[in-house]
């Protein structure tokens, strides 16, 4: 007889807005509580998991697979936060990965979802919303949705799942505290299966300190300019790709700080090419380069932005395209650089 399992589905934003220490809590997070899912009997006679990340587009990096056999793969940071995708993506896995019912046997029980999304939608979510639960008469999962700081619109994930949370803050030690509590579901969902008529839902009542429930209606969709902005550079010295970050001044409202910078794949696509050009003006400097700490950037006319140091050199070549840069410490005014779809 086959054993009926708990299919569990992460559904992970990886947009290039959760590179750096976000991404790492999200992994070391997922990790951990693989670990000490393993020394549960319960949960590790039925509970099984999957991984789905979306950033430029959506991946099932690991399919549903028992827990002593997980492996974790890295998560992958990418530009956009192509959620629909990600939507359609788990969908489509639910339905193929999940054991229905027949006269010979029961199915699997009902999958519990998380989403954990710290941004916006860029891709078509209505429609990804509407096929997910019109695919079958009863709902397709437990689905709870998480929103990570005021980037995240509520309402929307709202339609998503009728279980929405926010966490103000994706500091590690916050992260930490939210995974403790998602494994203490899962471990509470395997425990009260075929006890309860629900079967796979969790326990609400025991939310962490940092984590509180979203009421219907009680938020309104984020306004006004992006709260974020991101620039894909290169480094003068070693050519090596990075990204760098930069966060509306909170008290004018009208430039943006540079905050941090962080290393990119080689092969990491900018997703910049649907977006407006960033006049150079609204930035307020720029966070020093990941490599080589040099704290000023300029552009090349192939689009290229570059770390460069301080005082700047007679000239440079840009990492880009190979060409030789005459700079100058006279201001030229502002000009477009190509912004990352974060």
């Amino acid at each position: 007889m086959t054993t009926r399992r708990l299919p569990v589905y992460f559904l992970l934003d990886c947009s290039e807005s959760m590179i750096g220490p976000a991404v790492d809590s999200v992994q070391s997070g997922v990790e951990r509580m693989i670990s000490e899912l393993r020394q549960d009997p319960q949960a590790l006679e039925t509970a099984s998991v999957s991984l789905i990340t979306f950033g430029q587009g959506a991946k099932q990096i690991m399919p549903l697979t028992e827990l002593l056999a997980v492996q974790i793969p890295q998560l992958r940071v990418g530009p956009g936060t192509a959620m629909g995708a990600g939507l359609r993506l788990l969908s489509d896995c639910i339905n193929r990965d999940v054991r229905k019912t027949t006269r010979e046997q029961k199915g699997d029980y009902r999958p519990l979802v998380f989403l954990l999304t710290d941004g916006q939608p860029t891709d078509d979510w209505e429609s990804a919303v509407d096929d997910l639960w019109s695919k079958t008469e009863s709902r397709i999962a437990n689905i709870y949705a998480v929103g990570c700081g005021d980037d995240v619109d509520y309402g929307l994930l709202g339609r998503v799942s009728d279980i929405v949370f926010r966490l103000d803050e994706m500091t590690s030690e916050k992260m930490n505290q939210l995974f403790v509590w998602l494994t203490a579901s899962i471990r509470s969902a395997s425990a009260s299966l075929g006890t309860t008529g629900a079967g796979s839902g969790i326990d609400l009542s025991k939310l962490p300190d940092d984590v509180t429930r979203v009421e219907p209606g009680s938020y309104t969709r984020p306004t006004g300019p992006p709260r974020q902005v991101f620039v894909d550079a290169r480094c003068s010295g070693n050519r090596k790709p990075y990204v760098m970050r930069y966060k509306l001044d909170p008290i004018g409202g009208q430039y943006y700080m540079p905050s941090a910078s962080h290393p990119l794949e080689e092969n990491h696509s900018s997703g910049g090419s649907e977006l407006q050009g960033l006049d150079s003006s609204l930035l307020d400097g720029c966070p020093a380069c990941c490599y080589c700490e040099n704290s000023g950037a300029c552009a090349c006319g192939c689009g290229t932005v570059m770390c460069i140091a301080e005082p700047a050199p007679a000239s440079i070549v840009c990492p880009g395209c190979g060409a030789t840069l005459r700079t100058s410490s006279e201001s030229g005014g502002g000009f477009q650089v190509k912004q990352s779809a974060g």
